[in-house]
């Protein structure tokens, strides 16, 4: 379903959508920024590190969304 221009009327999935890339631009803005001031004060050992730390958090986030996610299809949510 769309509008007479060809844009889409689905206000709940403009919302998810929105709602992702925020979270994905948080996350990579912080990795990014944080990074980068991690490895300007105090080296790249421990830039190095605060990578391995927010991959590990990305990680769990990722799992926790697989999960969710296999509950919604085996509940025949829609």
């Amino acid at each position: 379903m769309g509008d007479r221009r060809g844009h889409s009327t689905d206000r709940r999935r403009h919302a998810a959508d929105t709602e992702r890339n925020l979270v994905l631009g948080g996350f990579g803005l912080a990795l990014l920024v944080g990074g980068l001031l991690i490895w300007r004060f105090w080296g790249a050992g421990a830039a190095a590190l605060g990578l391995f730390c927010m991959g590990s958090i990305l990680t769990l986030f990722g799992l926790l969304w697989l999960i969710l996610w296999i509950m919604e299809q085996l509940g025949g949510a829609s």
